[in-house]
């Protein structure tokens, strides 16, 4: 699992309606969401924060790679506040 940290705080209702706007559809297991929006893609998602979350993915080779990559990264910056660019400058600080 890779932490994020996320510039507002992140409740389980606000993660949960934009897991459903991004990928379609959202279980529920335990404390942690899961969903997918293809075969390509499935991604795990739990609060470990008020303001940072643990995602962790599961992908499998797919024809359209690119586009699951674009969706994984809007949903990122939905959440977090930043996007891929500024993810990575934070994360190469940690």
């Amino acid at each position: 699992m890779r932490k994020y940290p996320c510039k507002k705080e992140v409740s389980e209702q606000l993660l949960e309606s934009k897991m459903k706007d991004i990928f379609g559809k959202v279980s529920k297991n335990g404390n942690r969401l899961i969903s997918s929006n293809s075969e390509s893609l499935e991604v795990t998602v739990e609060i470990t924060g008020k303001k940072e979350i643990s995602v962790e993915t599961k992908t499998s080779p797919g024809k359209d790679q690119e586009a699951v990559i674009k969706t994984y990264n809007q949903f990122l910056e939905e959440i977090t506040g930043y996007n891929a660019k500024e993810r990575k400058k934070l994360m190469s600080k940690i």
